[in-house]
């Protein structure tokens, strides 16, 4: 009788915690439905249709995905977002592996070249705008045209020029916003053994075999989720096109997310501005899973 009972009480003491649990769960679970997983869908019913925010929305099925694959503005800002994201996952990574493997090399002060490294990263957009500003300032007190002027060059209109605005905007993100990566690449080097470096010392390889053939192979996972956390930064850019240009001159400048925003808040055009955004999600969507694909098994060290 009294193993029943005992066996009664666990059970129910096992039921009482689950039950905990759920309750538990059932408070974030619901902020999560209703502000990802209806705002998805419903978001999704406002790309099928021409709701301008002041009149009712009426269904017009495919055609805004129609008009955006079939708009050469669209490709036009796709291309931008495209090589704004080429050159940011390029340099943060390039940037961010090199100095991370120095940091790993230097004897003492890691910690701090490690937090002057990263500091860049903490600026805000807003202030970070600033600085492009004032680097790129096409007048010829700007920093870049002083410097131009000094040394017998002539000043450039830099992002108020359609043929370098784009690029006026990207050299300073590119040098100092790899402090993230850095630090996950920094991360990845102290997850290897020294024992593997010890054993091909002691078969003779160079700093730069040890490089080439233990460091990079055991970090790829780390690669490929800084690449892919770069790829998604820059489709999801908007600040310094937003704070600096407005998408100008001549759309040079103009990236996916900033038309989202200008179709959606200046032009009024909810729909359009819904199936932009299901188009640069399916996108991003994929890079992730194209990202699970490469990864592949885990790494192991033995």
């Amino acid at each position: 009788m009294s193993s029943e009972i005992s066996r009664w009480n666990r059970f129910r003491d096992k039921h009482n915690r689950e039950l905990t649990a759920y309750k538990l769960l059932g408070i974030p679970l619901t902020l999560w439905f209703i502000f990802f997983v209806f705002a998805l869908f419903r978001a999704f019913f406002i790309s099928l249709t021409d709701w301008n925010l002041l009149s009712q929305a009426s269904f017009i099925g495919l055609d805004n995905y129609k008009e955006i694959l079939s708009n050469r503005e669209t490709i036009n800002i796709f291309k931008n977002t495209i090589i704004w994201t080429l050159f940011i996952a390029i340099s943060h990574n390039v940037l961010g592996l090199f100095t991370a493997y120095m940091l790993n090399e230097i004897p003492k002060g890691e910690s701090v070249f490690r937090t002057l490294l990263y500091w860049p990263v903490l600026v805000s957009l807003v202030v970070g705008a600033e600085m492009i500003k004032y680097i790129f300032n096409p007048s010829p007190f700007g920093l870049m045209n002083s410097i131009l002027i000094k040394i017998g060059m002539e000043p450039m209109a830099w992002y108020q020029s359609p043929r370098i605005a784009l690029i006026s905007l990207i050299i300073f993100p590119m040098l100092t916003g790899f402090g993230i990566k850095m630090i996950i690449y920094q991360a990845g080097f102290k997850g290897i053994p020294k024992s593997i470096y010890e054993a091909a010392k002691l078969d003779g390889a160079s700093e730069w075999q040890q490089f080439t053939r233990i460091t990079l192979p055991l970090i790829k996972p780390v690669i490929i989720l800084n690449f892919v956390m770069s790829t998604i930064e820059g489709f999801r850019v908007l600040a310094p096109m937003q704070l600096v240009t407005n998408g100008g001159p001549i759309s040079s400048t103009e990236t996916v997310v900033l038309s989202i925003y200008k179709h959606g808040f200046v032009k009024n055009n909810m729909g359009y501005a819904s199936a932009l955004a299901f188009i640069l999600f399916g996108i991003i969507l994929l890079i992730a899973a194209i990202q699970l694909k490469l990864q592949g098994e885990d790494i192991s060290y033995e």
